[in-house]
């Protein structure tokens, strides 16, 4: 259903708005509890203000709630009862808060208030339930929950790598944490559910998200989008996925789900080590008791990197050493420019990510100078074997993410000249050795 976009604009007000009506009538609720429990009348003109407000709230929740569901995704079903479940706080406050008002005998009040004000904070009660199940999936509440929840039916953790499953272990665990909160039953973004294999073959909108050829992959190309991307998944606001978590997912999907597939049956060094650092069975830790107290940077350099869009952090306050990562949502064409730009910081440096700039081998002569450097990214750019060459001089470099370049067998000779150089990732590239010297190839 498409809704005009004040309609959807005024709509996501709805979890603002909705908590205030509750609290009032929650309230009203437990100072009639204590005036029922000392036999008094004391919060009487009280509780009345306290239910005219939570009423006039709860229809303006109803009112903006309904906008809300104009804008589509959500199971009909489910929202049907939330949307009656609400309607019905409504007229349970209104017959409360005329019980405190109009002109009644005692005893007819007093039977009104007890039905009344019994009823809505039980309807209230379920009205919040199923909201959450709308936003968060139906056993949100439950997923913990000793013996009957989910947590306690999934599969052990898995002690080795060749042990877990891709799916169950793997791409399932970063779906709950991430997708299912827009793509369960009861809230189908795109008319997508992502609660289990039937759901994800039958697709949403845009098909099975195990559409071929991948290039066209919808889901693929979402959670490659970058954070302030209106179609990024998950969506702005929402933690995001990493790095990590995308290769991950990426990987699955092309197993079509890998529904009962193994780690030890996927064949690929670049995923299992991926996977066993995402499951805790490998640490991805490099360079941290590298630091150390380097000469400290003009203020202006910084400042001027960061105007440019340049994201620096500095690893240990006061040590001036840093972690830098040139976005490529800045360019290919500014790939190489800023790479220059970061000739006054070269040797405070510590960890460099330089990922997807469409880099070429000549434009990488400045990560020479960076004596510092410890862990590079220079993956997904147009790097070939000689590209190598300008890095060969790194003595204390550990980590080179070399993903999606064009290298061959060609380049180890300048790899195995970096003599603190520990782990080098290769997926997608001609580089068929596993180890070098003591330098470990994941591929």
């Amino acid at each position: 259903m498409n809704a005009p976009d004040i309609i959807v604009f005024l709509g996501r007000f709805h979890p603002l708005v909705v908590h205030l009506p509750i609290g009032f009538l929650l309230l009203a609720f437990l100072m009639w509890i204590y005036d029922h429990w000392k036999k008094t009348d004391t919060f009487n003109q009280a509780i009345a203000f306290s239910l005219l407000l939570g009423t006039v709230g709860a229809g303006a929740a109803c009112v903006i709630g309904f906008m809300l569901s104009l804008s589509g995704g959500y199971a009909d079903s489910a929202l049907d009862w939330h949307m009656w479940a609400g309607i019905a706080t409504t007229i349970l406050s209104t017959w409360a808060y005329l019980s405190f008002t109009l002109s009644l005998s005692e005893n007819r009040a007093k039977h009104i208030r007890w039905v009344s004000l019994t009823l809505m904070v039980m309807v209230l009660s379920a009205t919040g339930h199923l909201g959450g199940n709308l936003t968060h999936g139906s056993d949100y509440l439950t997923e913990y929950a000793p013996i009957i929840g989910s947590r306690a039916n999934q599969l052990p953790p898995p002690v080795t790598i060749q042990q877990a499953m891709l799916y169950d272990h793997i791409a399932k665990p970063i779906i709950q944490a991430k997708c299912i909160s827009c793509h369960s039953d009861e809230k189908k973004k795109g008319g997508l559910s992502l609660v289990d294999g039937a759901a994800m073959r039958k697709g949403g909108d845009a098909g099975s998200i195990f559409a071929q050829p991948f290039g066209e992959n919808e889901l693929l190309r979402r959670i490659h989008l970058p954070e302030s991307s209106d179609d990024v998944m998950p969506p702005k606001g929402k933690t995001q996925l990493t790095e990590n978590e995308r290769k991950l997912l990426a990987f699955w999907l092309k197993q079509e789900g890998g529904f009962g597939m193994t780690m030890d049956s996927v064949g690929n060094d670049s995923i299992n080590h991926l996977a066993a650092v995402y499951l805790g069975l490998e640490k991805n830790s490099h360079g941290e008791n590298n630091i150390a107290q380097l000469d400290s940077v003009p203020q202006h350099v910084i400042e001027n990197l960061l105007a440019e869009g340049v994201v620096i952090r500095e690893l240990v306050a006061g040590s001036n050493c840093y972690d830098v990562r040139v976005p490529s949502s800045l360019g290919h064409d500014k790939g190489a420019e800023l790479l220059k730009k970061l000739e006054p910081l070269a040797q405070n440096i510590i960890w460099l990510h330089l990922s997807g700039l469409g880099l070429k081998n000549q434009e990488l002569a400045p990560l020479g100078a960076m004596n510092n450097l410890v862990k590079l990214r220079l993956d997904n750019n147009d790097i070939s074997d000689e590209g190598i060459k300008p890095i060969a001089s790194l003595k204390r470099l550990e980590v080179l993410n070399l993903y999606g370049n064009a290298l061959t067998d060609n380049c180890l000779t300048d790899l195995s000249s970096i003599e603190n150089l520990k782990t080098v990732y290769v997926w997608e590239t001609e580089i068929t050795e596993s180890q070098v010297g003591k330098t470990k190839i994941i591929r």
